[in-house]
């Protein structure tokens, strides 16, 4: 056990670490989504709820970010290779302090919206920022998540990495928050979603039979898909009947 100077040391370096990794993430994605800071809800695991972005106007898709800021002291991130899906490159990272409890999670669940950790590293005379991905287990209920693995590094010194090829728009967070931004209506039974264009995404065919590109997420969420259908079927002969 430490001295009362040594416990509020590293209480106010912590302190100091946290507000600069918050500042870094705002700084970061200020042009690509407004985040507004969540004030009261620190023991959910909700920093920010965060509003996409596209050519300074605003889009409906919403995103949630908790941001956990790190020294090199504490892990040192592990570069895994280059993600084939987004064209980030992945790294794991040990850090036990990015274990979530169930309590979060489920919180998490009843959102409604893609939610992301972000990891700020901070080295001292550089900061950079990855992130990992929840929406995929949420909804479908698994908790069993590596809470060390899958962070994709999202910043380039001080430039968000919205795409991993920016002159063509596609890749990067851009494209995983739009693949989790189907999940979510998935679940809820729903089959449309905004054109991938809609948050400057030119990656995903438009059209009517967009959807069929992405049937691999829909499979899990059949049982929801199938229940609105039966709905929706009721809905239509009652409206005509009438």
């Amino acid at each position: 056990m430490g001295t009362v100077e040594e416990d509020y040391k590293h209480f106010a370096e912590t302190a100091r670490r946290a507000i600069k990794g918050e500042a870094f993430f705002e700084s970061l994605v200020i042009e690509y989504a407004i985040p507004i800071q969540v004030v009261g809800l620190k023991d959910v695991g909700i920093d920010y709820i965060c509003q996409w972005v596209v050519d300074d106007k605003p889009t409906e898709v919403l995103f949630a970010a908790q941001i956990k800021t790190f020294s090199s002291k504490t892990a040192k991130p592990e570069r895994v290779g280059k993600d084939h899906n987004n064209g980030l490159e992945e790294y794991r990272i040990p850090n036990s302090n990015f274990t979530l409890n169930k309590k979060d999670l489920t919180y998490w669940q009843t959102l409604g919206m893609p939610v992301y950790l972000f990891a700020i590293h901070d080295a001292g005379s550089k900061l950079t920022c990855y992130y990992k991905r929840f929406s995929s287990p949420l909804t479908v209920g698994d908790f069993e998540i590596d809470f060390m693995a899958g962070f994709y590094k999202v910043s380039d010194d001080n430039e968000f990495l919205a795409f991993a090829d920016s002159e063509r728009k596609c890749g990067g967070f851009a494209r995983d928050l739009f693949i989790d931004y189907i999940r979510w209506i998935y679940s809820k039974g729903l089959l449309t979603y905004p054109n991938p264009r809609r948050i400057g995404l030119d990656q995903f065919p438009e059209g009517v039979d967009k959807s069929i590109v992405f049937v691999d997420i829909l499979k899990p969420y059949l049982s929801e898909i199938r229940k609105a259908y039966k709905h929706t079927e009721i809905l239509l002969k009652h409206l005509d009947d009438n």
